[in-house]
């Protein structure tokens, strides 16, 4: 996968991985499958109307219950699912933003409108494909004009390689309540610089740990590697003990 990185108000480079072609061609026919049946239930049902509706009212019945649902739901679907389909979902993808936010309404209706030319449907595919394929972003042309981009959502290390901390069995007493400032990925970026730092790079340590007071305007007298790791155990506490 084509790894990118975004760098965020906190100065740390965030990583995302870009789902490549394959996921997002199993995404796309996970979704064709959600469609087809969806159109075939409510098809059936229209059409055992037809005996008591007339024809007219029948078209209206099929355009509002079935054509309009089917065609916008990539939009519907990844605006009120913050950026996935059902197929992205079971793929572990979604959409994003550059800087790795939720896409807004305009991102979502640019990526919508270019899907009319970029159906993979016979000779279409070749659009969509070839942009992939050709971009540093694995985006696809609706992506490049609105914005945006597709990243995995997998974890991309074990439990114990995250910001994860057992806090339940101790009488733990949070320091630094500044800490909620910060997201879950600059946390786990602080706990990367920090795995890193703990190997002997004191210099890295220490300017990380400025970086956090500097951000956060806090002040204490703990050595920089006491204070990361306090940072860590109170980002926890409030994510999760407090709650």
């Amino acid at each position: 996968m084509t790894a990118i990185k975004i760098p965020t108000s906190f100065n740390i480079d965030l990583e995302f991985e870009a789902a490549d072609l394959g996921q997002r061609f199993l995404a796309w026919l996970i979704d064709q499958v959600v469609r087809g049946v969806y159109i075939g239930i409510f098809g059936l049902l229209i059409g055992s109307m037809s005996r008591i509706f007339q024809e007219p009212a029948i078209a209206v019945l099929f355009i509002i219950v079935i054509l309009l649902p089917v065609i916008a739901y990539p939009l519907l679907f990844e605006m009120f699912m913050e950026g996935q389909t059902p197929g992205k979902m079971a793929m572990s993808i979604k959409v994003v933003g550059m800087v790795g936010n939720v896409p807004t309404t305009s991102q979502h209706l640019v990526r919508w409108f270019f899907r009319i030319i970029e159906q993979p449907v016979f000779f279409w595919a070749i659009v969509p494909v070839l942009s992939i394929l050709r971009s540093p972003l694995n985006q696809r042309l609706g992506d490049v004009v609105a914005g945006t981009i597709v990243i995995s959502t997998k974890p991309r290390g074990s439990i114990e390689e995250t910001i994860f901390r057992d806090l339940s069995a101790v009488n733990y007493q949070p320091k630094f309540p500044e800490i909620l400032r910060l997201s879950d990925r600059d946390m786990n970026k602080i706990k990367e610089l920090l795995d890193r730092a703990l190997t002997g790079d004191h210099q890295l340590a220490a300017r990380v740990a400025n970086r956090v007071k500097e951000v956060l305007k806090i002040s204490t007298d703990l050595p920089d590697t006491a204070f990361l790791e306090t940072v860590l155990n109170d980002y926890n506490y409030y994510t999760t003990v407090e709650r």
